[in-house]
């Protein structure tokens, strides 16, 4: 009877502790998804409620697009914005990849980015959040547009 409690209690914290991390890496997609979804409405609350305003450093595509701090950010987002209009938005994420390990966690992946009526562009982005509490705020991001028919095996077949 011993021995059948101690598996029950044994089964029931790895399960425990299997969802919690289930559950924090679902904490990491939606933060990562609600992030791109406030940069691409130009919502500067909603990017201050998932950032870390004193660490914040993000990379754009273009080797200018360099910003450190809230206020960086925001100005990156601005210009974003008068460059693009409203009508932007980001798909689905593809290849994605995601570590934790305590505090930290980083997300990898691709996604389309569709300006207008234009075909979409394929965006390659690197977050990284810490825990601060309860929350998870984002203190790295970096993104690349992502070059298709140009890999290194590709170029070899075709020289």
């Amino acid at each position: 009877m011993k021995t059948a409690r101690t598996i029950a209690v044994a089964t029931a914290l790895v399960a425990g502790l299997t969802l919690t991390g289930w559950s924090q890496d679902s904490v990491i997609r939606s933060r990562t998804q609600a992030f791109l979804d406030a940069y691409a409405k130009g919502d500067r609350d909603g990017i201050a409620s998932l950032i870390d305003p004193r660490r914040i450093t993000m990379y754009g595509s273009d080797k200018a697009e360099f910003a450190q701090g809230a206020e960086a950010v925001y100005k990156l987002m601005s210009e974003d914005h008068q460059l693009w209009g409203r009508a932007v938005h980001f798909g689905a994420m593809e290849h994605e990849s995601l570590v934790r390990e305590g505090s930290m966690a980083s997300i990898a992946f691709d996604i389309p980015f569709v300006l207008g009526g234009r075909p979409p562009i394929p965006i390659r982005v690197v977050a990284i959040w810490k825990r601060e509490g309860k929350r998870w705020l984002l203190v790295q991001s970096s993104n690349a547009v992502v070059t298709e028919h140009q890999s290194a095996s590709e170029l070899l077949q075709h020289p």
